[in-house]
């Protein structure tokens, strides 16, 4: 008697198959344009924060799918000829997109379009392969997922605040006043005239707070921060409601004053001291944080939270201060 053949495991090796073209024409693109191809910002945000080259990612996956594709394939669409490393592999597959997930959502607080895709072809090839198959694999996925949320992700600092905790280095200021921390990313142009303005004005004591993966600033009289968050920084941000870069915010002992955009911040850093800029009329001050109300207009001058900002504003300014 001919055993059955069963049609899931033919769907199964089709969705390998695609899986495979489809990392490859991933991984092509990366190759000619430089960054990987997504259809929304997503994927430029959890690039940013991690440290394992997309390209990386690409090349285990390709693999991946084409062991899973031959795998299938050499059983004949039995399930009793699927070889037990197949299995064993599509459940490696879930728990490691649980860990990725897992990462989008509590780290990055964003979704990668393209990830996703792929893991929904993971699951799929799971559930292609029987009851027995997928009710142990989306267990096993719920394991990663609930051990991922038990951690503690931010930076084990004893004492160290939403502020502290997303430094990344600091610049103490020539005079006694106010603490500012500067959220901006590597990418605006915006913040790039701002920190470049700290050059020449020194008064300020300055913590900088970067949204995404930064190495180094080269800034006269700057720490760098043993460990930093960026997370924490976007994180804070979103709490506020603010979706723009650059963001000064001071703290001072009536309480802290949010400043945004590339003219606030270079009014208020080109002041002499701490003094004449704290000698900023109410009105000023208002205005400088009226924006955070939801439904008003943001400013003009700011990168958004998301996305990149290198348009020609940028030009003849230097980036190498804060790469």
């Amino acid at each position: 008697m001919l055993n059955k053949k069963s049609k899931g495991l033919q769907v199964g090796q089709s969705v390998a198959l695609l899986a495979s073209l489809l990392i490859t024409a991933q991984i092509g693109f990366t190759l000619y344009q430089g960054n990987p191809f997504c259809l929304n910002e997503g994927c430029k945000v959890v690039e940013e924060l991690t440290r394992v080259s997309p390209l990386v990612f690409n090349l285990v996956g390709f693999f991946f799918f084409q062991t899973v594709y031959w795998g299938l394939r050499s059983s004949r669409y039995e399930l009793r000829q699927v070889p037990q490393f197949i299995k064993t592999l599509l459940f490696a597959g879930l728990a490691v997109e649980g860990v990725l997930l897992s990462f989008q959502y509590m780290v990055a607080h964003a979704f990668c379009a393209y990830c996703l895709g792929i893991f929904a072809c993971i699951v799929l090839l799971n559930l292609l392969l029987g009851f027995k198959q997928a009710t142990t694999g989306l267990f096993l996925l719920a394991v990663v997922v609930l051990a991922f949320a038990s951690l503690e992700l931010s930076p084990s600092q004893k004492g160290a605040s939403a502020f502290t905790a997303g430094t990344f280095a600091s610049r103490p200021g020539s005079t006694k006043g106010a603490e500012s921390f500067l959220f901006y990313a590597s990418t605006c142009a915006h913040c790039e005239k701002v920190i470049a303005s700290l050059q020449k004005n020194n008064w300020a004591t300055v913590h900088f707070n970067p949204i995404d993966q930064v190495t180094s600033l080269e800034l006269p009289g700057s720490r760098r921060t043993s460990t930093y968050s960026p997370a924490t920084n976007r994180a804070l941000l979103a709490s506020l409601g603010i979706d723009e870069i650059p963001v000064l915010m001071t703290r001072t002992a009536e309480g802290i004053t949010i400043r945004r955009g590339e003219a606030a911040l270079l009014a208020y850093f080109g002041k002499a001291s701490f003094a004449e800029a704290a000698g900023q009329s109410r009105a000023a001050a208002a205005s400088a944080t009226q924006s955070l109300i939801p439904g008003l207009e943001a400013s003009k001058d700011g990168c958004s939270v998301a996305a990149d900002c290198t348009d020609g504003s940028s030009s003849g300014v230097s980036r190498q201060p804060y790469r």
